[in-house]
C-alpha cells in the first residue's frame, strides 16, 4: 500500500464521521423541533377535535383524535349565546382601546427617553419595569383601591386602565430600542429644514419604526385579548365582563359543557390569530431589534 492510500484511508474514516456528526445534529435539531411543535399544537388539534365532536364521543374510550359523526351544533349553541356575544365585544372595545393608548403612550415615552437627556432618567427608565417583577395577584387589592376610589370598578374603562398598567412597561422599552437604532443625524437635518419635534415624529420617526409599532400592539392586543384574572376580579355581571370570563360559565353545577367551551375558545382565539398571522414578520423583527438595542 502506497503513502497517499493510507493517508486516504486514514482521511475517509474522518470525514465520514464528521458528515455522520452533522447528519446527527441536523436530525437531533429536527426531532426536537418536530416534538416541540406537537406538544404546542396539540392542544389546538384536540380542542377543534372536541368541538367537532357529539356529546357522546366527548367522552368515548379510547378517545376518537377524528370526530365522526362531524357536528357544528356547539358552534350553533355559541352563536345563539348573548353573553358570549356580548362578551365578545367587550373584550374587542377594551383590547382596541388598550392597544390605542398603549401605543400612543409608547411612542411619546420611547421617544423622550430615548432623544432627550435629564436628571434621573436611568432611574425612571428601569422604574417603568419595576411593576413586571412581581406576580399579577400581589397588584390586585392597590388596583382594586385604585378604581373603587375612582369610581370605576366594573365599567370597561377600569380594565382598560389595568391593562394599561400591565403594557406601558413593554410598550415604551419595545418603542424605546427601536428608536435608539435610527440615526439622529436624519432628525437634526430635519429640524435643521425646519421640521417641528411633532411633525418630525410623526412624518420621519414613526414610518421607520413600524416594526416596534406593531409588535409593540400586537403584545398590547393579544394581553388584553387573553387576559382572565383581572377581569374576573374587577368586573361582575355578564353585561361587563369580557369573553375570556364568559368561557368559565360554560362550567356550572352540571359539569362541563366540552363541545361549547372548545367551540368559543376557538372562536375567541380568531381575531388573535387573524391579527398575528398578518403581522408575524414584522412583529419578529419588532421584538428582535428592540431586544437588541434594550
Amino acid at each position: 500500500m502506497t503513502q497517499p492510500e493510507r493517508g486516504q484511508t486514514a482521511t475517509w474514516p474522518l470525514a465520514t464521521r464528521r458528515q455522520t456528526g452533522r447528519v446527527g445534529q441536523y436530525a437531533l435539531v429536527y426531532a426536537s423541533g418536530l416534538l416541540f411543535v406537537f406538544f404546542s399544537i396539540m392542544p389546538l388539534i384536540w380542542g377543534v377535535s372536541t368541538a367537532l365532536k357529539t356529546m357522546n364521543d366527548q367522552y368515548s374510550f379510547p378517545p376518537k383524535w377524528i370526530p365522526d359523526p362531524v357536528t357544528f351544533e356547539h358552534f350553533i349553541s355559541v352563536l345563539h349565546n348573548h353573553a358570549i356575544i356580548r362578551g365578545f365585544f367587550n373584550t374587542l372595545i377594551v383590547s382596541t382601546s388598550t392597544t390605542a393608548i398603549a401605543l400612543a403612550v409608547g411612542v411619546l415615552g420611547g421617544y423622550g427617553f430615548s432623544r432627550f437627556r435629564f436628571p434621573g432618567r436611568n432611574t425612571l427608565l428601569w422604574s417603568v419595569l419595576f411593576t413586571q417583577l412581581f406576580p399579577r395577584v400581589v397588584v390586585i387589592v392597590p388596583f382594586f383601591i385604585i378604581l373603587r376610589n375612582l369610581h370605576l370598578m366594573n365599567t370597561l374603562p377600569g380594565l382598560v386602565l389595568v391593562y394599561l398598567m400591565v403594557v406601558f412597561p413593554v410598550s415604551i422599552w419595545l418603542v424605546k430600542g427601536f428608536f435608539d437604532r435610527i440615526p439622529v443625524e436624519i432628525e437634526e437635518a430635519a429640524v435643521v429644514d425646519g421640521c417641528t419635534i411633532p411633525r418630525l415624529l410623526w412624518q420621519i420617526v414613526l414610518p421607520m419604526s413600524k416594526p416596534a409599532l406593531v409588535a409593540a400592539a400586537m403584545y398590547s392586543f393579544v394581553l388584553a385579548w387573553n387576559e382572565f384574572l383581572f377581569a374576573l376580579v374587577f368586573t361582575q355581571g355578564l353585561d361587563r365582563r369580557p369573553l375570556s370570563v364568559a368561557l368559565a360559565f360554560f362550567i356550572d353545577e352540571n359539569g362541563i359543557r366540552w363541545g361549547e367551551l372548545m367551540a368559543a375558545s376557538l372562536m375567541m382565539s380568531i381575531p388573535a390569530v387573524i391579527v398575528f398571522t398578518l403581522s408575524q414578520r414584522v412583529l419578529v423583527r419588532g421584538l428582535s431589534e428592540g431586544a437588541l438595542k434594550g
